[in-house]
C-alpha cells in the first residue's frame, strides 16, 4: 500500500503545481485605449415659395446666403416693361437677375427663378423647382446664415440647418472599461477600468494565454458595438506585457 500511497500524494502534488491562466500569479498584462470620432455634416437644405407675377414689382429682391463667404447673393425681379434698373446693387453680394411679367403664374416664377439660380456660374448650391416651391441645397456642411424674403411675399423656409462634420482623433480614452478572457474561455473572467491617460492593467497574473479587449462603435451601424480585442501570453513569472494599442470609436 505504501507505494501507491506515494504514488497518489506525488499526483496530486503535481495537479496542484500547474499553473493555469487567470489570478495568482506575478505578472501582469497592460495597455492604452485611445479613441477617435466622427459625426458626419449635414448640408443645409432652404426652400422657397414663390408667389405669383401680379404680387411682384419691378426691383423686388431676397437674399440668399451660402457656406461661402464669396458668394453671398440677392435674387431680384425685372419686368422688361420698365426702363430704369430692377437692380438694388446691395454691396458685398452677386445679384442675380430673373425677368418675369406681371401675368406669370406662381409657378412659372418659380421655374424662372430656379432657372437663373442655376445658370450663375459656380453658384455653391444645387436647386429644383416643384410646382411653385424652389428646393435649395447648400453643397457645404455648415450652418448657413438664414436667407431672408427681403421685398419679396415670399415664403423662405429652412428646411433642414446645415452642420459641419465634427471628428477627433488619438483622444486618451478615460474611465474606459477593458476585459480580460482567461485561455481559452469564451467570456470575460474580470475587467478594469483606465486612468486619465487611458491606461489599464490587470496585475497578478499566471503564466498563460489571454484575451483584452474592448468595446468600440460600428461605425457603420448606430448604437451597435463590437469587440476590438488582442490576444498575448505571459511566458515568465514577474513579466510585464504590453499590449498593442487599442483606437477605438467611441
Amino acid at each position: 500500500m505504501k507505494p501507491l500511497f506515494l504514488a497518489i500524494i506525488l499526483l496530486l502534488g503535481i495537479v496542484s503545481c500547474k499553473k493555469i491562466e487567470g489570478p495568482g500569479g506575478t505578472s501582469a498584462i497592460r495597455g492604452t485605449v485611445k479613441g477617435s470620432s466622427f459625426k458626419a455634416g449635414r448640408h443645409e437644405v432652404t426652400q422657397v415659395t414663390c408667389t405669383a407675377g401680379i404680387e411682384l414689382e419691378h426691383g423686388d429682391y431676397w437674399i440668399l446666403n451660402t457656406g461661402d463667404p464669396l458668394k453671398q447673393y440677392y435674387i431680384y425681379y425685372s419686368n422688361p416693361s420698365w426702363i430704369s434698373s430692377a437692380d438694388p446693387q446691395l454691396q458685398g453680394r452677386i445679384g442675380i437677375m430673373v425677368s418675369f411679367n406681371y401675368s406669370d403664374s406662381n409657378a412659372e416664377i418659380a421655374a424662372q427663378t430656379q432657372a437663373a439660380i442655376a445658370a450663375t456660374a459656380g453658384t455653391p448650391f444645387s436647386s429644383f423647382v416643384t410646382n411653385d416651391i424652389i428646393t435649395l441645397t447648400d453643397n457645404s456642411y455648415i450652418d448657413v446664415p438664414d436667407p431672408d424674403n427681403g421685398t419679396t411675399s415670399f415664403g423662405i423656409d429652412v428646411a433642414m440647418q446645415g452642420k459641419a462634420e465634427e471628428s477627433t482623433n488619438g483622444i486618451s480614452m478615460a474611465n474606459e472599461r477593458v476585459y480580460i478572457i482567461y485561455g481559452a474561455h469564451e467570456f470575460a473572467a474580470d475587467d478594469v477600468r483606465t486612468d486619465e491617460a487611458g491606461r489599464f492593467s490587470f496585475e497578478g497574473l499566471q503564466k498563460g494565454n489571454y484575451k483584452i479587449y474592448v468595446l468600440s462603435k460600428d461605425p457603420l451601424n448606430e448604437g451597435i458595438y463590437y469587440r476590438m480585442q488582442h490576444e498575448v501570453s505571459i511566458t515568465a513569472s514577474k513579466e510585464i506585457v504590453e499590449t498593442p494599442l487599442f483606437n477605438i470609436l467611441y
